[in-house]
């Protein structure tokens, strides 16, 4: 094989070599920023936080974003939860509403706890996306049952956080803020309508 060849053979290895190599993925948690828990005992009545529904648009791997001012999303392609979208959240959820029910005599059963518990929090997320270098928009209903899956009850939560940039890493961080914000509200909301039936 002549030289010339043999180099042009090269050289298109090297192409296709370079061809085969893709973007690395990059996959992101929502945080809920709070700090380990420490508890000697824990009280004796105790809330399971309901696996959370999402629409159809978010339960997917790719990170859902929003072009500002259409009604077009994006789903990205190699920006991708760790975790299902709808886990995230109920991590969050019950990782944020942990120390205040604790203060307020309730236990908030962890991952893998197959107890019923005597009070159910359901969510029904209606939207989590975001806009880069805008907003990050979170809409949910919840509903707190009690025995016999009793209304002690419900209520809407909607709130918007600015994205302060155009990285994803920028975007999960304001969703996460939400979520956080939503379980906060929860935290308000829930003790008053437990005690009222304790």
């Amino acid at each position: 094989m002549s030289r010339p060849l043999l180099y042009l053979a090269v050289a298109l290895l090297a192409l296709l070599a370079a061809c085969g190599r893709s973007t690395p993925s990059n996959y992101y948690l929502l945080e809920s920023g709070q700090p380990p828990l420490e508890a000697q005992s824990l009280p004796g009545k105790s809330l399971r936080v309901a696996q959370v529904n999402v629409p159809e648009y978010l339960d997917r791997n790719g990170i859902v974003s929003r072009v500002q001012g259409e009604s077009r999303i994006i789903v990205a392609e190699f920006h991708l939860w760790a975790e299902p979208l709808s886990q995230g959240v109920r991590r969050v959820t019950r990782e944020t509403l942990t120390p205040p029910l604790l203060a307020a005599g309730v236990t908030v059963l962890p991952e893998g706890d197959d107890t019923r518990g005597d009070y159910t929090l359901l969510l029904d997320v209606q939207r989590l996306d975001a806009n880069f270098d805008a907003k990050a928009v979170l809409e949910a209903r919840w509903t707190l049952t009690g025995a016999g899956d009793a209304i002690l009850g419900r209520g809407i939560y909607a709130a918007e956080e600015m994205v302060q940039g155009k990285t994803y890493t920028q975007l999960v961080d304001a969703e996460s803020r939400l979520v956080r914000r939503m379980a906060e509200h929860l935290s308000e909301k829930l003790p008053p309508l437990i005690k009222s039936r304790l």
